[in-house]
């Protein structure tokens, strides 16, 4: 058999196990209050309508770690929180499965260096696939992509931000033709450029929006200070009148005598 022959079935594979996680099921207008993965989990509408259909958390009893095969060796990367997002088209099987990962902040440095390697071993064990970087709206990240429509998965992208430590990973799938958005190898190309395009200036409008805004605070009244022992006035006292104009308040005028006209 081919050499390509098992490298496709490994990266059909690698999308199949990456998107199958044990996970909570949860409305998709309900993660986790607080949680700093919402600006990556709640884009929806871009790249021609498609839309989130399904959220699933990474259940908190996890291990924070998923386990990556790079270097012929199997590395661990660090999870804290996760989220998984499907995302279709309307009335079509879903297009993308996209995972949104927080890294441990200490070993986000690693985690990444070890994605990235692992991405870029397969595609070099591939020959029919493509391997290109970008960086844009103040993320970088790299795609992988088949050279033709087949097999059930048709590329990878990694995104990652050095702000949130946060690795996002997406699965572009495939189906037959009568249950995809697109037909011919090139409209797919088109279509994953707008969902990565259309997801990170999301990402990028909803992290600036959660950075700038502030709720008002609602006006209390002070307490009052408390008063010197021996204070002429008590707590039921009336409020003193106001001195006379001219005089500053506090002053011996304002307190014993009437101001001059």
């Amino acid at each position: 058999m081919r050499r390509v022959a098992p490298c496709l079935f490994f990266l059909a594979h690698l999308a199949l196990r990456s998107t199958s996680f044990a996970a909570e099921a949860l409305p998709p207008s309900e993660p986790e209050h607080g949680s700093g993965l919402q600006p990556y989990i709640l884009c929806d509408g871009f790249a021609g309508g498609v839309r989130g259909v399904t959220l699933d958390r990474r259940p908190p009893s996890a291990d924070p770690w998923r386990e990556v095969s790079s270097g012929g060796m199997t590395r661990r990367v660090s999870v804290v929180e996760g989220y998984r997002v499907m995302y279709s088209y309307p009335r079509t099987y879903p297009f993308a499965s996209l995972k949104a990962e927080r890294s441990d902040p200490s070993k986000y440095g690693e985690d990444r260096q070890v994605v990235m390697g692992s991405l870029a071993e397969l595609a070099r064990a591939d020959g029919n696939t493509e391997l290109v970087a970008f960086s844009t709206q103040g993320f970088s990240g790299q795609t992988v992509t088949k050279r033709r429509l087949g097999g059930s998965t048709l590329g990878i992208t990694q995104i990652f931000s050095d702000e949130d430590a946060v690795i996002v990973t997406v699965f572009f799938l495939n189906h037959a033709p009568q249950n995809r958005r697109f037909q011919t190898y090139e409209e797919f190309i088109s279509l994953r450029d707008d969902f990565v395009r259309g997801y990170l200036e999301c990402v990028a409008r909803k992290r600036s929006a959660a950075v700038h805004f502030r709720p008002r605070r609602r006006w209390r009244a002070s307490p009052a200070a408390p008063r010197r022992a021996g204070a002429r006035r008590s707590a039921a006292s009336p409020p003193r009148p106001c001195p006379a104009r001219g005089s500053p308040p506090g002053s011996r005028r304002s307190r014993g005598s009437a101001a001059a006209p």
